[in-house]
């Protein structure tokens, strides 16, 4: 958390000393550390700009509206009736604006160029469908007639879906948090008719809104050369941030362990997750941390993982009800969600649980992965099969007006009515009789056995009770108007989803998941290819902007997790050809793999961006080097690995700055250097394929395939010289006896017969307490040549 902050503090340090000496800002306020001069505009934050940083987020109370100077001498004219031009745009978000009567833009020439030959500051919003504040800020300040017309008479306004534009969203936030100290959504940033931005803010308040446009229209007519010279600086200090290089750094066990350090000393050790502040599920952090618990069965990194999801099964981020996990909580109990639910959430909190239910096997989190991934296929997959965006934060009451989680809280009368159990139920949950914010939203009382217990039920029968409760429960709910749903749907938050639903398919024995895994993946390649890559987005039947490297990295990944869990070789290699053919693109599309990807083929806005911080997804290039990693490991294509040896080296200088913000690119790099974790691994450039069993924890269980034309020797081969295949468990070797019959064969290299494993086979291995690894090696060969000899290792919980 201190790397961040001092990463964010030095910009703001540096963006300070160059605009200190600007006249025009300086007439408005005394110099401070916390720039920019013009009027601040932190009032209450959406949500913090970085969801992993909950220390960027705005102070909640609203400071003091500034001062106002003269008006400009021409008022403000009125604005036409009638839709703006948002109206045709392929965003919810953008179209929930297309009645107001600012005359907004899309991002884009037309608007850039008017600015220009009107000679007009910039006011770009941006923000996304199921914000909430972004909601309140439309209602209070966009639908005002007078406010539109000043925006109208002297701006150039400018609305921006950040979910289909990351690559402008990622700019104009680090504008905004290095200008003020925080973000959020909406983002609000202005602009010099030159594209330069030299002044944010999130949310504002109708008045403080008003105040804030007529001062900047007042510095721009007095002083439009000292404006623009203020925002070429900042668009200088903030390229230079977000397109700079690092040098290449060893990633040790040692630097691995001081960069956990920090990350580690910042654990909520009472509610689980990260900070004492608004908490976020921080999942490719946590992800990290278990493959790294797996790695080195290390039991404080896994307590750390465990102790995350223990805290939102039980708090008000669950959806208690209906399945699945609202974006975070303002509050650090888990307890006070801001409402939204996003498909990307429901894919990398899910995924948490599927790996933690699998080291662990405790029974809350398979519930609470199945309800999950059950949500999404029961509300957000659309009927091509792609996985829609969101749901909305706002709902309808009885008396017709929308507010914030309405949908979501109870009242004890309310439950005692819709479940059989319900008096029971609120008792469980903590509602009161009022409800509420305060007293209406399902928070656990405890974990499941210990409420089994107080029920004098085992915690199968509790969840079969509580489960028909609940039931009821969303029956009821149904009944209420619901969230508005965010329809679009994206490249790359439907690859995270593909990827984990192909995941829970085999490893919960659930079909259906992997079937609209499948059904996904096919959306996205039928509808979203175009002649020149693919689309981000998918919105109102047709495809929107180009696609950036998240959504190819995700996507690729997703294809990738489909070959690893395909039923059949031909499948795998099907999905696999689909994933290279992604690399590639990649690979062509944004730029050189040794200086780091850029974040879209052809960069827009006042940067390009090279992306290494984790933020709702994991950075484009931490899972490009994961899809560049597990490709060379799955086929013969040393290029592959070459580019991924190359990207992490341009990527581990700058994630070792910051690797809470960055472990994605950390996790991604350790598999490249020691090997992928989970329950399939393959090797010898795919020839064989390893998949251990879930079954009996008394023993370990390995499946092995082998290619057809290939072989590994058998555990004892013949010859001397050849590499045996060798089963270890807590460093003891598996009796000869436990091995198959080998099969003896004369090949070409070789004068001598051969003992050798063909096809398929299994291997068992009794587990004894204090047993903490497995290790499998073996060596590919076929008629021709020997592959160099793979170990595989396996942690034993």
């Amino acid at each position: 958390m201190g790397a961040i902050i001092g990463e964010r503090a030095l910009i703001r340090l540096c963006l300070f000393l160059l605009l200190l000496a600007q006249p025009a800002l300086g007439q408005t306020a005394a110099p401070s550390p916390d720039p920019p001069a013009p009027p601040s505009a932190t009032g209450a934050t959406n949500s913090p700009a970085s969801p992993s940083d909950p220390a960027a987020t705005a102070d909640p109370s609203t400071p003091p509206a500034p001062s106002t100077p003269p008006a400009p001498s021409t008022p403000p004219a009125p604005h036409a009736p009638g839709l703006n031009r948002l109206a045709k745009a392929a965003s919810p978000y953008l179209r929930q604006h297309a009645d107001n009567p600012v005359d907004w833009y899309p991002w884009g020439d037309e608007a850039l160029q008017k600015a220009r030959a009107e000679n007009k500051l910039i006011f770009v919003s941006v923000g996304y469908a199921s914000c909430h504040w972004c909601h309140v800020m439309r209602r209070e300040s966009f639908e005002n007639e007078d406010v539109a017309a000043f925006l109208n008479q002297f701006f150039v306004s400018i609305k921006i879906d950040r979910e289909r534009r990351p690559d402008l969203d990622a700019q104009f936030m680090l504008a905004t948090e290095s200008l003020t100290g925080s973000g959020g959504w909406p983002n609000n940033v202005f602009l010099t008719p030159d594209g330069d931005p030299f002044f944010g803010g999130t949310y504002f308040p109708p008045d403080q809104f008003r105040a804030t446009l007529v001062q900047l229209v007042s510095l721009w007519q007095r002083d439009p050369q000292g404006l623009r010279a203020q925002g070429a600086r900042v668009s200088e200090v903030l390229s230079g941030y977000l397109t700079r290089r690092a040098q290449a750094a060893a990633l040790t066990p040692a630097v691995i362990a001081d960069a956990l350090s920090p990350v580690l000393a910042a654990l909520d050790p009472f509610n689980g997750g990260l900070g004492d502040g608004a908490k976020f599920p921080r999942e490719s952090l946590f992800l990290f941390l278990l493959a790294e618990a797996e790695r080195n069965h290390d039991a404080d990194l896994l307590a750390a993982v465990t102790g995350l999801l223990d805290g939102m099964i039980r708090g008000g981020i669950h959806d208690q009800v209906g399945g699945g996990f609202h974006r975070y909580t303002v509050d650090p109990d888990w307890q006070v969600p801001h409402f939204e639910k996003m498909l990307y959430t429901q894919a990398l909190t899910g995924r948490l649980l599927l790996r933690a239910w699998r080291i662990t096997g405790k029974a809350a989190y398979r519930r609470a992965a199945e309800r999950s991934f059950d949500y999404v296929l029961r509300e957000l997959q659309a009927p091509g099969g792609g996985f829609m965006a969101a749901q909305d934060a706002d709902s309808a009451g009885p008396d017709g007006e929308h507010d914030e989680g309405l949908y979501y809280l109870w009242s004890a009368p309310e439950m005692a009515a819709a479940a059989p159990d319900g008096a029971r139920l609120a008792e469980i949950f903590q509602i009161t009789d009022e409800g509420g914010l305060a007293g209406g939203i399902m928070v656990q009382a405890d974990d499941a056995p210990v409420l089994a217990g107080m029920l004098g039920l085992d915690e199968t029968s509790f969840y079969a009770w509580l489960d028909g409760q609940l039931a009821a429960l969303r029956a009821a709910r149904d009944r209420r108007p619901p969230p508005a749903t965010d329809e679009k749907i994206l490249m790359g938050w439907n690859g995270a989803m593909i990827a984990t639903l192909a995941e829970a398919g085999a490893t919960l024995g659930r079909p259906d998941y992997r079937a609209a895994a499948e059904r996904a993946a096919t959306f996205v390649l039928d509808r979203l290819a175009t002649g020149s890559g693919y689309a981000r987005s998918w919105f109102d039947g047709h495809p929107g902007t180009p696609a950036q490297l998240e959504d190819y990295a995700a996507f690729g990944l997703g294809l990738v997790a489909l070959h690893d869990y395909a039923p059949d070789a031909p499948a795998r290699a099907a999905w696999l050809a689909k994933a290279r053919a992604i690399a590639d693109r990649i690979d062509a599309l944004f730029g050189d793999a040794g200086d780091g990807f850029r974040m879209n083929a052809r960069p827009d806005g006042f940067s390009a961006i090279i992306p290494v911080d984790d933020a709702e997804m994991p950075s484009g290039n931490a899972m490009a080097l994961r899809l560049f990693t597990a490709l060379s490991r799955r086929m013969q294509a040393p290029e592959m690995q070459t580019l991924a040896v190359e990207l992490a080296a341009a990527l581990s200088g700058r994630a070792l700055e910051d690797p809470a913000q960055r472990a994605a690119v950390l996790d991604a790099a350790q598999a490249l250097q020691h090997g992928e974790t989970g329950p399939v691994r393959f090797v010898s450039g795919g020839k064989v394929r390893v998949a251990r069993v879930t079954g009996d924890t008394g023993a370990f269980r390995v499946e092995i395939e082998i290619a057809p034309g290939w072989h590994i020797n058998a555990h004892e081969p013949l010859e001397d010289y050849f590499i045996p295949t060798e089963l270890k468990i807590g460093g003891r070797a598996l009796a000869a006896s436990a091995y198959p019959p080998a099969v003896v064969k004369s090949l070409g290299f070789n004068a001598q017969p051969l003992a050798l494993y063909e096809g398929r086979l299994s291997l068992t291995a009794p587990i004894a307490p204090g047993d903490r690894r497995a290790t499998l090696s073996l060596q590919a060969c076929n008629d021709e040549i020997c592959l160099p000899p793979q170990d595989l290792r396996f942690t034993l919980w």
